[in-house]
């Protein structure tokens, strides 16, 4: 370790300085080796071409990179730490401490950089951001984005997600930076199933990340350490045939000297990216994947070229390793499930100057108005403090034979004073009196409260919960918007969390499908807080899908098919919605006033005072039918089956109805089939009694007619005059 931070010694060149050996020294760990399988080389670029590397070259990439962590996080731990020890209360420089201790003068602390700490970190516990999962192309499904959804709630609450959540943001918001680790445990101990595990980083300087990662969360990262320290009955008992030397190497705030002592032994848990070169083949049926991963058959159908490759391409692709190491052994080694380095980061503030990463936090920028807060207020107290100790003001003999009392009068409480009378130029003195107390300068409590109000301005919070804040003239959509002013000041720590999340919930994304590999019934965490079973089933033929089990309608879950995307909101937690859903809702009924009673029992199903669901479910009586048919999404299985099986009667019902119907309908037919002959007979018959009946009549009306035309003939032939006889030769006149 000599030269790990002096750049003028040579540089380290990644070997291990060896301990002298001793009779206890001499053995190496027992953890599996590294390397091809005899099988490895059956078809040559029909698999995964793995790199063999010796012990000593893992070792001394190991300890060439954690030598790059240290020298570029050596500032950055530097700040942190002081910041850590200013916000515990240690906000006195050490050599101003030490002289007002002689001179025996107050260095009062009011630390207030706690309030302000907590009211950005007290407002993330209370609106906590949630991960969600959407699907992604057209074989995911909206339902099985819920069940990963599900599943992902329950991992968050079995292991107690929250609190490593809330450990990391807090130490981003002090120091600049805080971590979380996913780990795979045990389900139980008679259990061969592995259940992944979000555990918390209480020490962020114990951890490691690739120094030249881009991302804020460390998704990009390549490699990463986590330190930890065990006794030595722990490590010989977990490793009987491994060396008992430490792993040295550590930055500011993680290396301590009694990490290297008698009583025990630091490891590192160390994680690397290596790339494996791999063959990508498209198949002429269709298929796209790797030839590492096809069935044996498949393979052999390519060899004996039944089946055509159309494309193939060689690609580098990543393999996690986890290794546990000492300064000369390698305790454990392993290959990781996932693709991504399982340490998850959160930051605070970044700066990126001249190519170099800086990490700050809340404090960082607080220290001086602090510090100036902490010096005011010392001084007021000062000045306070001196003004008992005013002197008296006395003639000369007044407390002769009482100079003890007098002495010790400042510091001691006499019931009284007793003093001597001195006349003077034949009159009686006055009593001694002691002098005008000592006033506090208006200028140091103005001082006091312009670095109470720079330390506002350094952190972007515009309410300082130690200070009784002048609200009385403000209306309550003033307040709420000077509190969300204040809360955008701080909102890029909740935002970098989020990004943690989101970063998080990709790896369990990845981890889930290879997890959950066998058939199983696992218990999911609803929206609502609720438990809910679902069956696992890696076989199913789609995402998504229900069956009918003894117990009812059972939701069927397949993880291994589809993807899906992860996006984090944030929001209040469930409990918060019911309470603003049961405002809102009042407010609503107030302003539409008939619609009151329509969603009386949803008021009370939201309100969390004792007796609301019972209230509720009597309001519900009143409600119309139509109103309280449930959805069929809301259904439970046994309600489901049970409706559906009222349906099937009802439809069965139905068919027989329409059935009796139907032959009602052809006997009806036949009655109008012989009521209508029997009108077409009648309607004939009265047609012909018509016929007839006219016949007769237009014959005795013809007779009549005739008759009359000769009586008219004959009275025509009586009425006419007669002919005189005409003169021969003679033209008449009228003929003319």
């Amino acid at each position: 370790m000599a030269g790990l931070f002096n750049p003028s010694e040579p540089k380290d060149d990644g070997k291990i300085s060896l301990p002298s050996v001793t009779s206890g020294m001499n053995r190496r760990g027992p953890g599996p080796t590294v390397g091809k399988s005899p099988d490895d080389d059956k078809f040559k670029w029909l698999g995964r071409e793995k790199k063999e590397e010796s012990d000593e070259k893992i070792l001394q990439r190991a300890r060439s990179r954690m030598k790059r962590c240290i020298e570029s996080e050596a500032e950055n731990r530097k700040k942190a730490l002081e910041a850590l020890k200013f916000k515990a209360g240690d906000q006195w420089p050490a050599d101003i401490a030490a002289q007002r201790n002689m001179d025996k003068r107050p260095c009062i602390t009011v630390n207030k950089i706690p309030t302000f700490i907590h009211q950005v970190t007290n407002d993330q516990r209370q609106n906590r951001p949630a991960i969600n999962i959407s699907p992604v192309g057209d074989k995911a499904d909206v339902q099985a984005a819920k069940m990963y959804r599900g599943i992902i709630r329950a991992i968050e609450r079995n292991c107690r997600a929250d609190i490593a959540y809330d450990t990391a943001f807090e130490s981003a918001v002090s120091a600049g930076w805080g971590y979380w680790r996913i780990v795979l445990e045990w389900e139980s101990p008679d259990s061969f199933k592995q259940v992944p595990v979000i555990k918390r980083v209480r020490n962020p300087f114990s951890i490691y990340l690739d120094c030249d990662c881009q991302e804020p969360d460390g998704s990009d990262a390549t490699y990463g350490f986590a330190s930890e320290f065990v006794t030595k009955e722990e490590f010989q008992d977990t490793w009987p045939n491994a060396n008992l030397m430490s792993y040295d190497q550590g930055g500011i705030g993680d290396r301590f000297k009694e990490w290297v002592g008698k009583d025990g032994i630091r490891i590192a848990e160390y994680y690397e990216i290596v790339w494996d070169k791999r063959t990508l083949l498209h198949l002429e049926n269709g298929f796209v994947g790797f030839a590492d991963e096809m069935w044996a058959e498949t393979q052999d159908q390519i060899k004996s070229g039944k089946l055509m490759v159309r494309r193939k391409r060689e690609v580098q692709h990543p393999r996690v390793m986890r290794y546990k190491l000492t300064a000369v052994d390698i305790l454990e080694r392993e290959e990781w499930l996932g693709e991504y380095i399982p340490i998850i980061r959160v930051v605070g503030n970044e700066h990126d100057i001249e190519g170099k990463l800086k990490l700050t936090g809340l404090v960082h920028d607080s220290i001086g108005p602090q510090q100036m807060y902490n010096y005011w207020r010392t001084m007021e107290t000062e000045l306070v403090a001196l003004a008992p100790k005013a002197p008296y003001i006395i003639e000369e003999g007044q407390v002769e034979g009482y100079e003890r009392q007098w002495k010790n009068a400042h510091t001691r409480s006499y019931p009284y004073l007793p003093y001597r009378g001195v006349n003077i130029a034949g009159k009686q003195a006055p009593p001694p009196q002691r002098a005008q107390p000592v006033q506090i300068p208006e200028g140091v409590v103005n001082a006091a409260q312009a670095a109470s109000m720079d330390m506002q301005a350094t952190t972007g919070i515009r309410f300082d919960a130690s200070m009784q804040e002048r609200m009385n003239d403000e209306s309550g959509r003033a307040i709420r918007e000077l509190r969300r002013s204040g809360d955008l000041g701080s909102f890029h720590f909740v935002d970098n969390l989020m990004l943690g999340l989101h970063y998080t919930a990709l790896q369990l994304l990845d981890l889930i499908p290879k997890l959950f590999d066998e058939r199983d019934v696992y218990t999911i965490i609803r929206e609502d807080d609720k438990e809910e079973q679902i069956f696992i089933d890696p076989d199913a033929a789609k995402s998504f899908d229900e069956r009918q089990t003894s117990e009812g309608m059972m939701k069927v879950f397949n993880p291994q098919i589809a993807k899906y995307g992860v996006r984090v909101t944030m929001g209040p937690s469930y409990a918060t919605k019911r309470i603003e859903a049961a405002e809102s809702m009042i407010s609503f009924a107030k302003a539409v006033p008939q619609t009151a009673n329509l969603i009386a029992d949803l008021i009370a199903k939201n309100m969390d005072w004792p007796g609301a669901e019972e209230i509720a479910n009597r309001l519900a009586k009143a409600v119309p039918p139509a109103l309280m048919q449930p959805e069929p999404k809301d259904m439970t299985p046994q309600i489901a089956a049970v409706i559906k099986n009222l349906e099937t009667q009802v439809q069965q019902s139905h068919q027989q109805l329409q059935q009796a119907m139907a032959a009602l309908n052809d006997k009806e037919k036949d009655r109008d089939i012989a009521r209508e002959k029997v009108m077409a007979d009648f309607e004939a018959k009265v047609l012909a009694i018509m016929q007839k009946a006219d016949a007769e009549t237009v014959k005795a009306q013809q007779a009549k007619v005739e008759h009359l035309a000769e009586t008219v003939l004959k009275l025509t032939e009586l009425m006419k005059p007669a002919e005189p006889t005409p003169k021969p030769q003679q033209k008449d006149s009228s003929d003319a």
